[in-house]
């Protein structure tokens, strides 16, 4: 698998280098050309193998790797334990983005190992394999590559389970609290931990490690209040309460309108705008999500309790997420994709078409690295 990763590293590399001069955004980009290599080489390299990557949420990470949290600006909507895992890197003299690229390239070949090692519990080898690739190869998979959190929380989510399953309750709590402090849906986390706990019968004083995830949410509410943004509410009724207390009350500096509505609401307004004045953007959310969708019925029957509460959670989280009225989605199968139980579900299919899933998704992948790199679509 680590070969196969490589290679995808590789061919995702080069295709974004050589689009990345189609609409060249970052300064890198715009200073020098693509081709042919010039001096100073390693900034050269910088512009080939990281600028085409530095796109949309990637630059609020650089930001606050940079510079920090800063009050009002946005920053704090990001949760933080990406961007302070590069601060280091950014210290010892390495650019933000390259520091960034660098933890995302690390889980993310850590989140696809650990990935086929949960999968083969159970199941063939080669079968375990065809489930990694369709996680791995699913459209929106090129993250894995950018400078982008989901690499990260993906590598501790999945961990968190795998341990939960083996019964280290103390690791899979430790685990879930990072991916909280990682991504907010780490919080979901406690659905299938408490799940595998309930199965094997644990006792009372096992469930001391449902509380980290807790606590890890918590404490970065109250760090963000106490020390950065404060305590203020903008807007009215729940969404008031969900961004002063758990999101940021500045979002709207990264997102102008953003919202959380009941899904079936934000679902209506997406296929209303749809239908009125449709793009590239939302036609490509909805085809990559109606996808990722079906690919989760399939597997339904296969998933065990906490599999299909987590996925589900992830789900209606995503679907509810309304950002605005001129991209209603906004990133709708990236927060998807992370439900990655579906995937692993796949694996226990004895089907023939799951040994054709990945050819088929691979080049949905590197077409919608195109989009991507210029700047067209948030993925």
């Amino acid at each position: 698998m680590i070969g196969i990763w490589a290679l995808v590293l590789i061919l995702t590399r080069i295709e974004a280098a050589w689009l990345s001069p189609l609409r060249p955004l970052t300064p890198l980009e715009r200073a020098l050309p693509a081709w042919p290599p010039v001096a100073p080489f390693p900034l050269w390299l910088e512009r080939v193998l990281i600028a085409p990557w530095a796109r949309w949420d990637a630059h609020w990470y650089a930001r606050i790797a940079t510079g920090g949290y800063r009050a009002g600006d946005g920053t704090t909507q990001f949760y933080p334990l990406y961007p302070l895992l590069a601060m280091p890197l950014v210290r010892l003299g390495l650019p933000p983005m390259v520091a960034l690229t660098l933890i995302s390239l690390a889980a993310g070949l850590g989140a696809v190992l650990l990935f086929e090692s949960a999968a083969r519990r159970g199941m063939e080898p080669a079968r375990a394999r065809r489930a990694t690739l369709a996680f791995m190869l699913f459209p929106t998979g090129f993250v894995l590559f950018a400078p982008y959190s989901e690499a990260l929380f993906l590598l501790l989510a999945i961990g968190s389970i795998g341990a939960a399953q083996e019964r280290r309750w103390g690791l899979a709590g430790l685990l879930a609290a990072l991916a909280t402090l990682t991504r907010p849906q780490g919080i979901f986390l406690l659905l299938p931990l408490a799940w595998s706990l309930r199965e094997v019968g644990g006792r009372l004083r096992d469930t001391g490690f449902l509380l980290l995830p807790l606590l890890a949410l918590g404490g970065w509410s109250l760090v963000r209040i106490a020390a950065i943004d404060g305590l203020s509410l903008t807007g009215h009724g729940f969404n008031a309460y969900l961004y002063a207390l758990l999101l940021s009350p500045h979002a709207n500096q990264v997102v102008t309108h953003q919202a959380f509505l009941w899904p079936w609401e934000a679902m209506g307004r997406a296929l209303g705008k749809l239908v009125r004045e449709p793009d590239v953007d939302l036609v490509l959310n909805l085809i990559l999500a109606a996808w990722f969708v079906a690919l989760t019925l399939r597997a339904w029957r296969w998933m065990d309790g906490g599999e299909r509460l987590y996925t589900l959670a992830v789900a209606l989280a995503a679907f509810s997420y309304h950002t605005g009225p001129v991209h209603p989605y906004m990133g709708l199968p990236r927060h998807l994709w992370i439900a990655f139980p579906a995937f692993l579900a796949l694996g226990r299919i004895r089907s023939r078409w799951l040994s054709i899933l990945p050819a088929l998704q691979m080049p949905a992948l590197f077409f919608a690295i195109i989009p991507y790199v210029l700047e067209a679509w948030v993925p």
